[in-house]
C-alpha cells in the first residue's frame, strides 16, 4: 500500500481523515449516499480515500490520479477499486459516461501553473451530468475564483466550512449543475 514518498502511516490517516469528509460531505449534499448519485468521479486523488469511505454507498467511483503528480494508481489498484491518469489541462474521456458527482481535492491548488483553471471548469462542466454536484475542496483563493466563474456559469453554488472549521487552509465550495434554457425558449 505505500509509493515512493508514501507510508503504511500516512495511508492509514488519510483513509481515517476521508471517513470523516465524506460524512461531512453527506451533511452538504444529502443526495450523497443515496441511489440519486451513482457515478462519481474524485479527480485527484492519492490512496483512493474518498472512494473507500463510500464503498458501502450504492455507487461507484473513478479514481484519477494526476499525471503530473505522485504515482499512487498501485496504491488505489491495491485496495479494488478502479483509478486512471489524467492530465487536466486537457480533456478526459468518458464517452458516453458522465458523472453525478465531481469531487475536486486541490485540484487546483496542484494544477493552476499548468493552465487556466477556467477551461478545467468548462471540462468539469462537460463531464457532469445536469442536477449533478461538484464538490470542491480547495484553499480560499481558489474557491473564491471559482464561486465567482461558476455564477456566470449559472450554477447554484454554496461555500463552506470543511469538517475541522479550525483549519482556515481548505473551504469547501458546493456547485449543482442546472438546466437552463434563454427566457425565450422558455416561453414558447
Amino acid at each position: 500500500r505505500t509509493f515512493s514518498g508514501g507510508s503504511d502511516g500516512a495511508f492509514r490517516k488519510d483513509t481515517t481523515q476521508w471517513v470523516v469528509r465524506v460524512k461531512h460531505y453527506k451533511t452538504l449534499v444529502p443526495d450523497l449516499g443515496t441511489d440519486k448519485i451513482r457515478n462519481v468521479m474524485d479527480m485527484n486523488t492519492l490512496y483512493g480515500g474518498s472512494a473507500a469511505a463510500m464503498i458501502n454507498d450504492p455507487l461507484w467511483v473513478k479514481n484519477v490520479v494526476s499525471y503530473y503528480g505522485i504515482n499512487s494508481l498501485n496504491v488505489v489498484y491495491g485496495r479494488g477499486i478502479i483509478g486512471t491518469y489524467n492530465a487536466w489541462c486537457e480533456a478526459f474521456s468518458t464517452s458516453p459516461r458522465t458523472y453525478d458527482l465531481l469531487h475536486d481535492d486541490g485540484l487546483f491548488s496542484a494544477e493552476s501553473h499548468r493552465c487556466e483553471m477556467k477551461y478545467v471548469l468548462l471540462e468539469m462542466d462537460r463531464i457532469l451530468r445536469p442536477a449533478g454536484y461538484v464538490i470542491m475542496r480547495e484553499s480560499p483563493h481558489f474557491v473564491n475564483s471559482v464561486k465567482n466563474l461558476a455564477a456566470g456559469m449559472r450554477r447554484n453554488r454554496h461555500q463552506r466550512d470543511a469538517e475541522d472549521a479550525k483549519n482556515g487552509d481548505e473551504k469547501l465550495l458546493i456547485r449543482q449543475k442546472k438546466d437552463w434554457r434563454s427566457s425565450k425558449a422558455a416561453s414558447e
